[in-house]
């Protein structure tokens, strides 16, 4: 009989244990932990990257002047209307209508010529397009916007997916945001950036658990980044929240069977 209460015992204290050391704790859950032992920091010094052009960038480019003639010519070029907003364009008229960066670095726009974008920012992609307008046009006015920028989330995040980014810049938590924030399963601290580098592709990795993030060079994305995020290695036997249901009918079932035993 004792050793049918031992073993009664160390079956159900081996539940426990494996229920216990199979969730997941807070601290691989949380973002932007202070290290062990250090004054909790809150400012953090994060310069705004200016964005460089490099081939394959896409530039929406819309020149207006007082011209009304001038005016139809170019927004036939550019396909569309003066008073459309590129936002409100699909990803097909996009490609349709914007200037893709060529492998030499330059954009070859009707009447204007070839324009070098590579290693430019959209600003100064602005002020080249608007001095070579000017050699044409009298009174003209040039707008560039950088277009089908894309990030791709994938792994464990909610709603994985691409997803387009309206603005010339977006951050780590703002991608991950869109799709929906990561799963408890997720390992936030071996978190991959696949950004594609000339003809090369890199991979950086980013701890999400660590406030160093927002300090790093890594903490605004380029366009078509991939972010990926792996699992916790224990994700096949680990549970997100702890499962009392589980531990309670487990122990009521083990008595039952002792109770019929004895």
């Amino acid at each position: 009989m004792k050793n049918k209460h031992l073993a009664f015992k160390l079956f159900c204290l081996t539940i426990v244990s494996l229920t216990v050391f199979s969730c997941i704790p807070m601290s691989k859950v949380k973002y932007l932990q202070d290290k062990e032992g250090q004054t909790p920091v809150t400012e953090f010094n994060n310069s705004i990257p200016d964005y460089k052009l490099k081939p394959g960038d896409y530039l929406y480019v819309r020149i207006l002047t007082l011209d009304q003639k001038s005016n139809e010519i170019f927004s036939t070029i550019t396909g569309g209307s003066n008073n459309q907003n590129y936002q409100a364009y699909g990803d097909q008229s996009l490609y349709l209508t914007s200037y893709m960066v060529n492998d030499s670095g330059y954009i070859n726009f009707p009447l204007l010529g070839k324009i070098f974008a590579n290693g430019h920012t959209v600003s100064e992609m602005e002020v080249s397009l608007n001095k070579a307008a000017d050699e044409i046009l009298r009174e003209s006015s040039v707008v560039v916007k950088l277009v089908l920028f894309n990030i791709s989330v994938l792994g464990e995040v909610k709603n994985p997916g691409k997803y387009p980014i309206y603005n010339n810049r977006v951050n780590i938590f703002e991608a991950i945001a869109m799709a929906n924030d990561l799963t408890n399963f997720a390992d936030r601290n071996k978190v991959k950036i696949i950004r594609k580098d000339g003809t090369k592709n890199t991979i950086t990795v980013v701890d999400l658990l660590s406030k160093d993030i927002l300090s790093s060079p890594n903490y605004y994305l380029q366009p078509n980044d991939i972010i990926y995020i792996e699992p916790l290695k224990n994700k096949s036997f680990a549970f997100e929240a702890f499962p009392y249901v589980l531990i309670f009918s487990t122990i009521t079932t083990a008595l039952l069977i002792a109770q019929y035993f004895k």
